[in-house]
């Protein structure tokens, strides 16, 4: 089997990940071109004489927190509101992270049970911030660069309650910062991004600036933001905190 499977049209994106796909399609009062991929997908499928396991295969339209007249589903696709992609859920209104933070903080919950018992047998604090680093916070910043953004007082607070509590009750010897630690997340991806240009994410920068103007920490064009949301995603973020 030949690996040649691409979109109808080249504005919308295909992303293959193992046996999965994820296929994303732009549209607008005018419509779109979702069913010429669906059907492509299919023939696709055929002539490689696979089946696609529509069990699993799932819908989701992702629009402004506004009423909306949603186009007619497939009559062989799940429509959801939200889908979860290699760990990360997401929601059809994209500044909703409910979804990701119950979960996230549920399973931390969970293994806070690990520590107590820990502490119960007087493990030494040296080893309960290992045990929390090694355990806990792997959970909490897992796609931490892509939820960073995420309204503080709605979402990213919970993170730094439930820090504050593992630290008042002697699990961990300091506090940790979750914004402190998102910078630093930003930053190093950052760096791979504008230093590999075989990186996927080359493709969201900007252009580069053609004039001089007052020194600042990279050489991209800042977006016009009309949305504090827009301003928040992963690269504008980097943008205008002026990473090198």
């Amino acid at each position: 089997m030949v690996n040649d499977i691409k979109t109808v049209n080249p504005i919308n994106q295909l992303v293959k990940f193992a046996d999965d796909m994820t296929l994303e399609v732009p549209g607008n009062e005018n419509g779109d071109t979702s069913q010429a991929e669906v059907d492509s997908i299919q023939t696709w499928s055929e002539n490689n004489r696979m089946s696609l396991n529509m069990e699993k295969t799932y819908e989701m339209i992702v629009r402004r927190n506004i009423p909306t007249l949603l186009p007619d589903p497939f009559p062989f696709i799940k429509r959801r509101t939200w889908l979860k992609i290699l760990g990360i859920t997401l929601q059809d209104f994209p500044s909703k992270w409910d979804l990701h933070f119950d979960e996230m903080l549920k399973k931390a919950s969970a293994r806070m049970y690990i520590m107590r018992v820990c502490k119960y047998y007087g493990f030494p604090i040296k080893q309960l911030d290992m045990l929390f680093n090694t355990l806990i916070m792997p959970i909490i910043t897992y796609g931490i660069e892509l939820w960073g953004g995420a309204y503080f007082n709605k979402y990213i607070s919970q993170i730094d309650k439930f820090i504050n509590c593992a630290h008042r009750n002697g699990y961990i010897s300091e506090k940790l910062n979750i914004k402190e630690i998102s910078i630093k997340r930003d930053k190093k991806l950052w760096d791979k991004v504008i230093h590999n240009k075989d990186n996927a994410l080359q493709e969201l920068l900007p252009d580069k600036l053609n004039r001089h103007l007052r020194p600042r920490g990279h050489e991209f064009e800042l977006p016009l933001v009309r949305t504090e949301r827009f301003k928040s995603s992963f690269v504008n973020r980097c943008l205008f905190n002026n990473f090198v």
